[in-house]
């Protein structure tokens, strides 16, 4: 890129219905509200952007989208026109290259400045033809990107989205793939290049991440950010904060452009959250804090807190539900209402993160003061019951429908205490604990319901029907939870939800309605009235571990961890996954071997362990950069980063020094793999307390899903830090 403009914005870039031109209209208001600089127009429905790339836009298309490119310069936005020609172009044709350049001419005449050329999401096998006359795919899209960028006169931004845009998609690695490694080598450098980080929805993106692949690519690249991303899953929203990209890769990268939910008013909070990330980094810029020459020693003065951009965003959305706009975004006379009418909000409580500094993330009973001061707003002043909406009914909002790897911290643990509630009922023991947790999960159903009423009542009908579908499901979804709380407290009537064995296609949902029905019974009858725990297939054994067991642990731990792309090296060294990951702990003299235990199952074979560290720093800092060192021996020929250093922050040492992890077979029944994972624990901490611990903590491979929901369910919790290893996940328990 010519300029040295950092370009924040939004791309809209998601597959499904377009935006209408009242609603991109109403995006450029919002990013010169926010601050944002940028918008890229790439709807990959829009035919003529994509299946029908060669037409031309006629008359009124082309004037609507002038206004647009007019509108968005009086603002002082970056209109970027995207095409996206991969599905079928024939990258050697003449005749295809003059179209591309027609289509591009027909836009410059009305205004556009600025381009990108999009090659996302295609097959990588080109035609005869192109075969002829290109040695790859990627020689190609060099060739026909550096023609038109060429012909655009080398605009100040021109970007090119790559076949390959993320790590999981390089092959056979990010640093061996030819494709990037060719992209990087042949494309004009001052074109610039579209990359989604680590995956396409990428939970983190890292300093190291980014050096690696800038190093690869030779120019800094520009992040589309698929983090609030939903058009794979149109059964989820994905309304949360803009988080995990730490303020210092800014100075890695060239922009970041938001690719968010496909409805558009759900927007409000992941664009006004990136918009106070992005003001941060202009006010460190001002104040000169980035130091260059370290990148180990940067200070900020200025630092990106989940909890207060969150709240704050909260609050400037608030308003935006009782702006009086039909469903078909035409604005009329706003009415708002902000002023306290006879009803506080609930105390809020919040496990919210400061993205920079998590001390307090692991805390269990946090409460977050941030919204002490009360936030109402009349939905309805028409209506006798005085239906308030508040800051705390919006975060309740926002929580149920949160990120791509997380529920909202909140209702992660609604979550949490149903699936104890659901296996922890046992009429031969008093009930009382189990009846007042199945009492709190009513009441936040109940709180659910009560949101979807007051959502029903809004002004801003173009929000409510954007949203409608989505909280309908999931309160439909967790009041049939409580309804079976409440049938298995009463002997298990005859109910024909619960009883009938006969599913609707509906029962199968995604997000967190599919979490949440995936523990209800809706199968076999007999399985929901008789646990078959205790049945002679289900008896398992906790032991300490030995010696004998080592081989076994090894198999075990290569076959629950194992990913695709590391199959080739598999196949070559059979261990050398587990040696990474337990090996160490296996080796080292601070491996508390009264605190490691194996499961065995009725066969006598092995189906879980759980390895105790009890000084995890002095293991990180020494016995595991021995062992590293033993491993870069062992297997020579490797790439040496495969074996990682791996290193908490120092807080976590101080404060919880013991590091639990557990490894154990997940196709186990789910009643049984619960149970076990609960006995464990309350061994472990039992044995821990003793020894004057509070807590613990592990490390995980984010991309080990099942895994990380196993964590969850035992009480752990996700711990945010920054700059953390590519895919490792930090998790935390308090005893």
């Amino acid at each position: 890129m010519k300029t040295n403009d950092f370009l924040c914005g939004v791309i809209e870039g998601y597959y499904g219905r377009p935006w209408s031109f009242n609603q991109r209209k109403a995006l450029f208001e919002y990013c010169l509200r926010f601050g944002l600089n940028t918008y890229v127009y790439a709807p990959k429905d829009d035919a003529k952007h994509r299946s029908r790339w060669r037409d031309l836009y006629t008359n009124e298309e082309s004037n609507e989208l002038a206004q647009l490119i007019h509108t968005a310069k009086q603002f002082g936005i970056n209109f970027v026109y995207a095409l996206s020609p991969g599905l079928d172009i024939t990258y050697s044709s003449e005749k295809d290259l003059t179209t591309l350049k027609q289509k591009f001419h027909q836009l410059s005449t009305i205004g556009c400045e600025h381009w990108a050329l999009l090659f996302d999401d295609i097959e990588s096998e080109m035609s005869h033809q192109d075969k002829e006359n290109f040695p790859s795919f990627a020689h190609a899209h060099v060739a026909i990107t550096n023609q038109l960028y060429d012909y655009l006169n080398k605009p100040n931004i021109f970007i090119l989205c790559p076949t390959v845009y993320c790590s999981r998609m390089a092959k056979p690695s990010l640093e061996k793939s030819s494709y990037l490694q060719t992209i990087g080598n042949g494309l004009h450098t001052d074109i610039d290049i579209f990359w989604t980080g680590p995956k396409v929805v990428s939970r983190r993106i890292t300093m190291s991440h980014l050096l690696s692949i800038n190093n690869i690519l030779k120019r800094r690249v520009t992040i589309w950010d698929n983090l609030n991303a939903n058009d794979y899953d149109q059964r989820r929203l994905c309304m949360g904060p803009f988080s995990g990209r730490s303020l210092n890769i800014s100075r890695r990268i060239c922009g970041m452009l938001l690719n968010p939910n496909c409805e558009f008013e759900l927007n409000f909070i992941p664009l006004h959250t990136l918009g106070q990330w992005f003001q941060l980094i202009k006010i460190n810029e001002k104040q000169d804090q980035f130091d260059d020459d370290d990148d180990n020693n940067i200070e900020t003065s200025e630092i990106y807190q989940i909890d207060k951009v969150f709240h704050k965003s909260l609050i400037d959305w608030l308003p935006e539900f009782n702006k009086i706009k039909s469903a078909n975004d035409s604005q009329q006379i706003v009415k708002i209402d902000n002023s306290p009418q006879g009803m506080s909000p609930k105390s809020v409580t919040s496990l919210l993160i400061n993205d920079e500094d998590s001390q307090e993330s692991i805390n269990e009973n946090p409460t977050c003061s941030s919204s002490s001061k009360t936030h109402i707003m009349e939905c309805d002043h028409n209506n006798t019951n005085n239906i308030y909406l508040t800051i705390d009914d919006i975060r309740l909002l926002v929580e149920l429908f949160y990120l791509p790897y997380q529920h909202g911290p909140n209702i992660q643990q609604v979550f949490i205490d149903f699936y104890w509630l659901r296996f922890n009922y046992n009429q031969d023991q008093n009930l009382n604990d189990w009846r007042c947790r199945a009492s709190v999960f009513h009441d936040n159903a109940k709180d659910i319901s009560r949101l979807l009423q007051k959502l029903v009542a809004i002004h801003n009908r173009a929000l409510l029907y954007d949203v409608y579908n989505y909280i309908n499901d999931i309160n439909s979804t967790i009041n049939l939870c409580s309804k079976y709380l409440y049938w298995i407290d009463n002997n298990q009537r005859r109910s024909s939800v619960f009883m009938s064995g006969d599913e609707e296609p509906w029962s199968k949902r995604g997000g967190l309605a599919g979490d949440f029905l995936n523990l209800l019974p809706l199968g076999d009858f007999q399985s929901l009235i008789k646990s078959e725990f205790n049945s002679l297939s289900n008896i398992f054994i906790i032991r300490p571990i030995t010696s004998n067991d080592h081989a076994s642990m090894y198999a075990l731990c290569t076959t629950i961890c194992y990913q695709d792309d590391i199959d080739d090296l598999l196949n070559q060294h059979s261990q050398i996954l587990a040696d990474k990951l337990i090996g160490g702990y296996l080796s080292s003299s601070l491996n508390n071997s009264d605190l490691c235990y194996a499961i065995d199952n009725n066969e006598d074979n092995l189906c879980g362990f759980v390895l105790t560290i009890n000084e995890s720093e002095k293991h990180d800092k020494f016995i595991q950069t021995k062992w590293i060192e033993e491993l870069h021996q062992k297997y020579p020929n490797v790439d040496q980063n495969f074996f990682e250093l791996i290193q908490c922050p120092q807080w976590i040492y101080d404060r919880y020094c013991v590091r639990v992890q557990i490894f154990i077979d997940l196709t186990i029944k789910t009643d049984a793999i619960y149970h076990l994972g609960n006995k464990l624990m309350k061994i472990l901490m039992k044995k821990l307390s003793q020894q004057g611990c509070d807590g613990c903590h592990a490390l995980l491979d984010e991309r080990n899903v099942a895994l990380h929901q196993f964590y969850l369910y035992l009480g752990f919790t996700d711990i945010p830090i920054i700059d953390q290893n590519d895919h490792i996940i930090l998790l935390g328990k308090k005893f």
